[in-house]
């Protein structure tokens, strides 16, 4: 114990020794490091002598400059002058300004320095070839002290450098020697370890003897125990025997009193001799009987004198117990339903037993009756408004077309949406917009007569049936409705404004089906909406004829870009200060094999409803980007991006893989948007808008001034352009109130450093006003029409006329 007791101690003495040297090596690894950067930071010599070179570059550039047909320009001298001032602040700073205040003479050479640039400053603004001799005559009596200063630095820097050698050889043997020192300390420890080994092992030898011992020992109570277990095990299993059967019983009656309290039935079994066998919790709930009294083996005749007792006036409950008793009497089934004077519906099912006795189960179906009832109304109303649905307003026109057959007469159809309700859905929330649908319906039911049926057959789209009405009528109840909704509505403080237009179709003139009337209401809604909004137009049947042409400009759509038929034209930009072409517009046209040109006013809004104006804009893109690659570098190409593109994910996608096949720069690449685009998802659009922009292409917002929030969302994306809408442009020439919009807007574009173009130039005037405001571009038929790309190499070498708008 003694021996073991030292060996502890010397081997803490060791461990001791181990841990302080290895601190004190860390120690003098930091100080090492910290020599190492104390050297590397010993940078005057370097900063100074870039100052002096700097300058001798600021020298050399400056006489460069004044030599005739020098390629020195006026930007690179200003350069070397900023790269001298920086190097000024560098010499005013840090160690170098520690350096400079030892010497009196350094001091006064950097303030040389400092003043020499000042004096040179004021030639930098309007610097000529002329200035070269007297910037000259200003920096070169300054070489020979900048060279004093760099001299002196560097002997500075080196003395340092040698000191700091000296510190790490000095580091370098102290290190030494500690590594040898931990070297002995390791080759002791191993000692140690070796002789506590051996004391280990002799004590392992003599520990496994005594474990041989016990294990013998173990061995024998080991054979007496299994005795006692095996029979311990046979009584166990006598008893698990038990305690499952036990459980059985008890897990079969908790199910069947659970199954039997959870029904929604009330239940009730009796025995043969009329005594009560079982019940639910529901039964007793149902007839109010007291819990004590429904105990197994209560005789029936003790219930039915109960309820005659403490029934009071509940007659109905009483009257199913009077009803039942008939049944047990004559030992029949029956299944019935029994309605109560309070409205309750109750279903009773009674079955005899074989061996004589009958169960009951009482169910209140109040509810599920209630239900269906409301199922049945929700199957033909809007759960919205209450109003009858689709499926109960074709009901109610197959009736009245049934009638007619038999009696005569006729009856009318209405088809109406609400105008701008969208809007309100985006900008104020769907809450709001399914108020406005409320209020929208109720002024339609007063609106019309009592015997007239409105209905909501879709979204905001209602439908009417004037029943037994004459024409005068129709237009009465058509002038109604429109004056209902036109009237704005209150919802939560805000003003709303709507509107409406009315299709009205009369059968059975218009149409002999309800199918066939409500789609003839309904392209007299799509006429009243052409004539301007706001107004009623009744079914004529050169209306169909008008729908089967839609349909067939649908079809010839939908195979023009496989076969080639769509072409892009381009009508191009004028910069007013120069008066050169800046950029051009990209403008899709369709010619026709048969009709010729189609309007874009008449196919493009058709693209965008039947889904095809997301694949037609991507190859106006592609297209833009392959014509404009082949024009010069100065002209910019601009595509109208339609709002249903900002719906594709696709979109950012197709634009880099345009500008990635034809090679055009992506800062030549213009994309025109109008506010439509950022109504339909703010937060959504203006992502998709950075993802463009961080590719380097421009965004322009186009027709500006004619929506409600232009200028908020001039805050909220910072746009490249504005485009003053052509209506502006074309009224500013006669209108001071449409002048003063431009100016402010071409304002307004300065001030947030956008440029501005001008739509819709048609008279030299119109520029003339657009130029003296201050506009950067213009575009319209005065300077160009749209033409195909093989006509643009001669717009490009422009007319002298134009040029002269810079002048």
């Amino acid at each position: 114990m003694p021996k073991l007791r030292l060996i502890k101690i010397l081997l803490g003495v060791v461990i001791a020794l181990f841990i302080g040297a290895t601190t004190y090596i860390s120690a003098l690894v930091v100080e090492r490091q910290n020599a190492l950067e104390q050297v590397s930071r010993y940078n005057i010599a370097w900063l100074v002598s870039q100052a002096t070179t700097e300058y001798a570059r600021l020298e050399q550039r400056v006489s460069a400059f004044g030599l005739p047909g020098s390629k020195v320009s006026v930007d690179e001298v200003k350069l070397r002058f900023d790269i001298v001032f920086n190097r000024l602040a560098l010499l005013q700073s840090g160690e170098v300004e520690e350096f400079v205040k030892i010497d009196p003479e350094y001091r006064a050479t950097v303030e040389a320095l400092s003043d020499t640039l000042s004096s040179a400053q004021s030639y930098l603004e309007n610097l000529k070839a002329s200035d070269s001799p007297e910037l000259l005559r200003i920096l070169l009596p300054l070489d020979s002290r900048l060279a004093r200063l760099a001299a002196a630095a560097n002997r500075v820097g080196g003395d340092r450098v040698a000191e700091d050698q000296h510190q790490l050889i000095t580091l370098h043997w102290i290190f030494s020697s500690l590594a040898g020192g931990l070297v002995l300390c390791g080759i002791a420890l191993i000692a140690l370890l070796m002789w506590h080994n051996r004391l280990l092992q002799r004590a392992h030898h003599d520990m496994r003897i005594l474990a041989d011992d016990l294990q013998r020992t173990s061995e024998n109570l080991a054979v007496a125990n299994q005795d006692v277990k095996d029979a311990n095990n046979e009584l166990e299993k006598q008893n698990n025997v038990l305690i499952r059967r036990d459980r059985e019983l008890r897990t079969q009656n908790e199910r069947f009193d659970a199954a039997l309290n959870n029904m929604s039935q009330a239940l009730c079994l009796v025995d043969a001799k009329q005594n009560l066998v079982v019940c639910n919790q529901r039964y007793q709930e149902l007839f109010g009987f007291d819990k004590h009294l429904l105990i197994p083996g209560t005789p029936i005749r003790h219930l039915i004198e109960f309820l005659s007792i403490n029934g009071g006036d509940d007659i109905g409950l009483r009257q199913i117990w009077a009803n039942q008793q008939a049944l047990i009497r004559e030992h029949r089934a029956a299944t019935s339903f029994e309605e109560l004077s309070d409205g309750r519906t109750f279903g009773i099912s009674h079955q005899p037993l074989s061996e004589g006795g009958w169960v009951a189960t009482y169910e209140d179906l109040t509810e599920r009756r209630r239900a269906e009832a409301r199922i049945a109304h929700l199957a033909h109303h809007d759960a919205l408004t209450d109003l009858p649905n689709r499926t109960l307003f074709h009901q109610q026109m197959n009736d009245w077309f049934r009638r007619i057959a038999q009696d005569g007469g006729q009856f009318a159809v209405m088809c109406l949406d609400l105008d701008g309700f969208k809007v309100v859905n985006d900008t104020l929330g769907h809450p709001v917009g399914d108020i406005l649908l409320t209020l929208a319906s109720l002024r339609l039911k007063d609106a019309v007569r009592a015997e007239d049926l409105v209905a909501r057959i879709g979204g905001d789209e209602f439908a009417v049936l004037l029943k037994d009405a004459d024409p005068n009528e129709m237009s009465k109840a058509a002038t109604r409705i429109l004056e209902a909704i036109a009237n704005p509505f209150e919802i939560d403080g805000q003003h709303i404004n709507i509107g409406t237009s009315v299709g009205i179709a009369v059968a059975p003139i218009d149409g002999d089906t309800a199918d066939k009337l409500l789609k003839n209401a309904d392209l007299a809604l799509y006429r009243a909406k052409a004539e301007g909004r706001g107004t009623s137009c009744f079914f004529e049947a050169k209306m169909d004829s008008q729908l089967q042409a839609r349909r067939q400009t649908e079809l010839d759509l939908r195979t023009a870009l496989g076969t080639g038929e769509f072409e892009v034209y381009y009508q191009p930009l004028v910069n007013l200060a120069s008066g050169e072409i800046s950029g051009c517009e990209a403008l899709l046209r369709w010619k026709h094999p048969t009709r010729g040109f189609v309007s874009p006013a008449e196919f493009i809004p058709i693209a965008e409803e039947i889904g095809l104006i997301a694949k037609i804009g991507e190859w106006v893109i592609r297209q833009a980007c392959m014509t404009a690659a082949s024009w010069p570098a100065s002209i910019n190409v601009a595509v109208n991006l339609s709002p249903i593109q900002f719906k594709s994910p696709h979109l950012v996608q197709s634009i880099v893989l345009a500008l990635a096949a034809s090679g055009l720069p992506a800062q030549r690449l213009e994309l025109e948007i109008t506010e439509s685009v950022l109504l339909q998802n703010d937060d959504t659009t203006l992502a998709v808008l950075h993802e463009i922009r961080a590719l380097g292409v421009k965004v322009a917002l186009d027709d500006f001034g004619t929506g409600y929030s232009s200028l908020g969302y001039l805050r909220r994306f910072p746009f490249d352009k504005i485009k003053i809408d052509r209506i502006f442009v074309q009224e500013m020439t006669t209108d001071q109130d449409s002048m003063a919009i431009v100016r402010a807007v071409i304002d307004l574009a300065h001030s947030l450093r956008m440029t501005t173009t001008g739509e819709g130039v048609e008279t030299a005037e119109q520029m003339e006003q657009l130029q003296s405001a201050g506009c950067t571009e213009v575009q319209g038929f005065y300077l160009f029409r749209p033409q195909p790309a093989d006509a643009l190499p001669k717009c490009f070498a422009t007319p002298a006329s134009i040029k002269t708008v810079a002048a």
